[in-house]
């Protein structure tokens, strides 16, 4: 089990630009077959999102992230949605700042944290291959992803299947050797 940083360079990203008032998969993470990803309640999310003219998303705009299975168009909203403002009034290295990340923490929905409790599939318990992490934005002007200043990033947390099911059956890996 280890850390990686997701962003919009990261390999398994796939970012879109997206379309103006309506919500919009601006980045999605395709799970590699072999891992699996879980998000932990409170992550700060950083983001900067600009329009074809280069001008910043307006504090108007709302963000979340999400995720969709494999099979079948249901996706399922895993954080709070937050208002853009809260990114917009602040440069991205003052969000890595850990003093100004507490209003731009992903925490979970009601519902994602019922879904964890069941022991379904969720955010929090982890999702596996060819599942999407997706991070959606709505705003009266669309993103476009050209922009150089284009960013966002996020930790999750990142499993071997075996980890997984060992994690998920309350037993541990045996030690090789």
């Amino acid at each position: 089990m280890r850390t990686e940083n997701i962003s919009n360079s990261y390999e398994y990203v796939t970012n879109t630009d997206t379309i103006a008032n309506a919500w919009s998969p601006l980045a999605s993470l395709l799970i590699p077959a072999g891992r699996v990803f879980r998000v932990q309640d409170g992550t700060p999310l950083l983001l900067k999102a600009y329009d074809s003219t280069g001008t910043e998303l307006t504090g108007s705009a709302d963000v979340y992230l999400g995720w969709q299975g494999p099979v079948g168009n249901t996706v399922y909203q895993a954080g709070r949605t937050m208002n853009y403002g809260i990114f917009a009034r602040i440069t991205a290295a003052d969000q890595e700042n850990i003093n100004t990340q507490g209003r731009r923490l992903i925490t979970f929905d009601s519902d994602e944290l019922a879904r964890a409790q069941r022991g379904e599939e969720s955010l929090i318990t982890g999702l596996t291959a060819d599942y999407k992490i997706i991070l959606f934005v709505k705003g009266p002007t669309a993103v476009d992803i050209t922009q150089a200043s284009y960013q966002f990033n996020f930790d999750a947390v990142v499993l071997t299947d075996q980890e997984y099911l060992a994690a998920k059956s309350g037993k541990s890996l045996p030690v090789l050797g």
